[in-house]
C-alpha cells in the first residue's frame, strides 16, 4: 500500500488562495449589481424619434464616454439597443458630482 504524503503548508496556502480569489470576485460581483455611480444621477426621460440610436441620443448629452452612456441607458431601462422604436420613452441617468 502506497502512503500518500500531504504538505500541510501547501495545502493550507492553495486554499487561501483559492479563498482570497473567490472573495473578490463575489465583491466584484456586488459592486456591479449597483451600477449608479456614487455622484448623484438625475433621471430625464428622452422620447425616442424616427431614426434614433443610443449612439445618436448620447450626442444629446454631455457623456464623455459613449459607451458608457449606452451601457447606462441599457441597464437603466432594461434593453438593448435594438429594442427601442419610435415613441419609446428612456430614463437618461446625468450624474452631478457630489
Amino acid at each position: 500500500m502506497k502512503r500518500i504524503i500531504i504538505n500541510k503548508p501547501k495545502v493550507l496556502l492553495f486554499l487561501f488562495i483559492i479563498f482570497i480569489f473567490n472573495s473578490g470576485l463575489i465583491i466584484k460581483k456586488d459592486e456591479s449589481i449597483n451600477f449608479i455611480r456614487e455622484e448623484e444621477a438625475i433621471i430625464d426621460v428622452y422620447t425616442v424619434k424616427k431614426g434614433d440610436t443610443l449612439w445618436s441620443i448620447s450626442n444629446n448629452y454631455e457623456y464623455k464616454n459613449k459607451m458608457k452612456f449606452i451601457n447606462d441607458v441599457e441597464k437603466l431601462n432594461n434593453i438593448s439597443p435594438y429594442e427601442i422604436k419610435p415613441g419609446y420613452k428612456l430614463a437618461i441617468p446625468i450624474y452631478e458630482n457630489k
